[in-house]
């Protein structure tokens, strides 16, 4: 890995936790989401307008693909935001952002999708992160029982990864079509679909705003009060991507920044227990290790 690569996957570490962190602290809603992705949208704008993106040249199934993705993304942030607001970010961010390589890898498995299916030491990889996701809502390790797992929490954090697994799956049958159609890879381009995206995002999740009352108050508060928190969160989480994206054209196996991009599990955690001052039990802490341990496995042994 270069010393480029190393600060474009460092940056984009420190943004993804960085937009997690930002959003728990300001108790996070649809309406705070539908904002930062308008945001994200403007930020990419300029690189649809300009790239050489064409909409007619896109078939049906792309955009069938496209639509079901964002409808996946909107599930992923609704999910998150209620989350975030019944509980803590160490426990509710490391579980979100492993728990999608598991049924990612499910529903691969299932449908046949992807060029090969994972070694060995992937799969024990995918065994530890589901012990550590065993361990992590738990306060003590004498609570292990089946009955501790079933609980809102758990519920929005399950629905939050079954919607990344929904539009990581979606996307990349997607960007496989616009290779085809336009004979090559393009950061550009790749902008363009981002833009779509996140715009897709922020009218869809607009739309859910509208129809609840609770949710119109709070978009009304946030833009009456200026609310910077979601301007912010849609410029680190959109500018996390892009940095990987870049890092991409720095490595020479896509692995090593698999690998690297599971730092960001620990410092939200991090965050929430020295930060925020969540709750720190043995087994949460244990769980957030163990997770990270499989997460590097799977990376670095596919």
């Amino acid at each position: 890995m270069s010393l480029t690569a190393f600060f474009l996957i460092l940056a984009s570490v420190f943004l993804h936790a960085g937009w997690n962190f930002i959003s728990k602290k300001s108790i996070p809603s649809l309406a705070f989401y539908s904002l930062s992705t308008g945001t994200a949208a403007l930020l990419w704008l300029g690189f649809f307008l300009f790239s050489e993106f064409q909409s007619g040249l896109m078939t049906p199934h792309f955009w069938t693909l496209t639509f079901f993705s964002i409808a996946f993304e909107i599930l992923y942030v609704g999910s998150l935001a209620y989350a975030y607001q019944k509980s803590d970010i160490s426990l509710v961010y490391p579980l979100a952002r492993a728990l999608p390589l598991l049924l990612t890898a499910l529903v691969s498995a299932l449908f046949g999708l992807g060029s090969r299916q994972p070694g060995p030491l992937a799969l024990l990889g995918m065994g530890i992160i589901f012990l550590g996701c065993l361990c992590m809502p738990l306060q003590h390790f004498r609570d292990f029982r089946l009955k501790a797992y079933f609980n809102p929490i758990l519920f929005l954090i399950v629905l939050a990864a079954i919607g990344t697994t929904g539009y990581t799956v979606l996307d990349s049958c997607v960007m496989e079509e616009m290779v085809q159609v336009y004979q090559k890879k393009s950061l550009i381009l790749s902008m363009s679909y981002l833009f779509i995206i996140e715009a897709g995002i922020s009218l869809g999740a607009l739309l859910l705003v509208c129809l609840n009352k609770t949710e119109r108050k709070e978009w009304i508060r946030l833009v009456k009060t200026h609310s910077f928190a979601p301007i912010l969160t849609g410029i680190c989480s959109s500018s996390a991507y892009v940095l990987i994206l870049l890092s991409m054209n720095h490595v020479s196996n896509v692995c090593y920044i698999q690998a690297f991009r599971q730092l960001s599990l620990p410092l939200g955690v991090l965050a929430g227990i020295l930060i925020l001052k969540e709750s720190h039990a043995i087994p949460k802490i244990l769980g957030t290790i163990i997770i990270v341990l499989g997460l590097l496995m799977v990376a670095l042994f596919p």
